[in-house]
């Protein structure tokens, strides 16, 4: 896994959650006072599931992982190759509006 990369998060200074950016309030105490800052791209696989017949638009098989990074903040992300199991590491990136997770052999 690249140790170095990262990821666009939002830190509230009110309350101290992070969270994937958004246009609106935090979404823990509603404070308008937060900020963009670089977070770990790497994460742990909680949940992962492939769907053999995806929405329209979506090739088959569409895989599907439920991630949370050390920042521990969650994401859910479209799987680029094969099925991750459960606790095993990810990289996850945005692909325009989409989070994109793939696995990587360790250095």
């Amino acid at each position: 896994m690249s140790g170095s990369a990262t990821i666009e998060l939002s830190l509230c200074r009110s309350c101290h959650t992070r969270f994937l950016p958004t246009d609106g309030p935090c979404p823990k105490c509603g404070s308008v006072d937060c900020v963009p800052y670089a977070g770990g791209a790497v994460g742990k696989v909680l949940a992962a599931t492939e769907l053999l017949v995806p929405a329209t638009g979506w090739q088959a098989p569409h895989r599907l992982a439920l991630v949370e990074l050390t920042d521990a903040v969650r994401v859910l992300a479209v799987v680029d190759g094969p099925s991750p199991s459960q606790g095993a590491l990810v990289e996850v990136r945005k692909d325009g509006e989409i989070y994109r997770a793939r696995s990587e052999p360790s250095p």
